[in-house]
C-alpha cells in the first residue's frame, strides 16, 4: 500500500455525489490546505478538485463535515465495553461504521448540532460529535498510529439516503 494513489482514485467517487473530501498529508489526519474549512459550508470547486486529484494522488482522504456535505459523525474513541455500551443505547442506528485503531465513527445526516466532546475524569475523549468545520479521515486512507488502512463496514457514499439524523 505504500504508493497506493488514495487520494487519486477514491476522491473523484465523492466529488461525483457532491461531497467535500480533502487530501490530507500521506499517513496522517492532517489536512493539506489550510483554507481546508471553508469547505463545511461551500463545494470544491471543479478546478480545485481537478487539481488536488491530481497534485495529491497519493494523500490521505477527509471529507469535510457540515451543511455543505450533510453529514455529521460520531466519534467512539473507547475500547471499554461498558462505556461502548451505553454510548450505542442513545444513538439512532448508522449504516456507516468506520474502524481505525479503536473505537469506530458513525454517520448521520446533518443538522445544527455543534461539536462537542465528552471526556473521560482523566480528561480523555471517549465520545466526540463532529459537526461543521471538522473532517472524518475516509477508508482505504493509512492510519498514522497502526499504519493500517481505515476500514469500513460499506462504502459511505453507497448509504448516503440512508442516513438518519441525531436526536438533539
Amino acid at each position: 500500500m505504500e504508493n497506493t494513489p488514495i487520494f487519486g482514485i477514491v476522491a473523484p467517487f465523492y466529488y461525483a455525489k457532491g461531497l467535500n473530501v480533502i487530501p490530507l498529508y500521506a499517513r496522517e489526519k492532517k489536512p493539506i490546505p489550510k483554507d481546508w474549512s471553508r469547505f463545511a459550508d461551500t463545494p470544491v470547486e471543479k478546478n480545485q478538485q481537478e487539481q488536488w486529484i491530481r497534485t495529491n494522488e497519493g494523500a490521505n482522504i477527509g471529507l469535510v463535515l457540515g451543511k455543505s456535505s450533510g453529514i455529521i459523525m460520531i466519534d467512539i474513541d473507547t475500547d471499554e465495553k461498558a462505556v461502548y455500551d451505553a454510548i450505542m443505547a442513545v444513538l439512532p442506528p448508522s449504516p456507516w461504521k468506520r474502524f481505525g485503531r479503536k473505537g469506530m465513527m458513525l454517520a448521520y445526516k446533518w443538522s445544527p448540532i455543534k461539536t462537542h466532546r465528552v471526556k473521560n475524569i482523566s480528561g480523555e475523549t471517549i465520545v466526540e460529535t463532529l459537526s461543521s468545520r471538522t473532517q472524518c479521515v475516509l477508508p482505504p486512507s493509512i492510519h498514522p498510529d497502526t499504519q493500517k488502512p481505515y476500514t469500513a463496514n460499506v462504502d459511505l457514499i453507497d448509504v448516503l439516503d440512508q442516513l438518519v439524523c441525531l436526536p438533539e
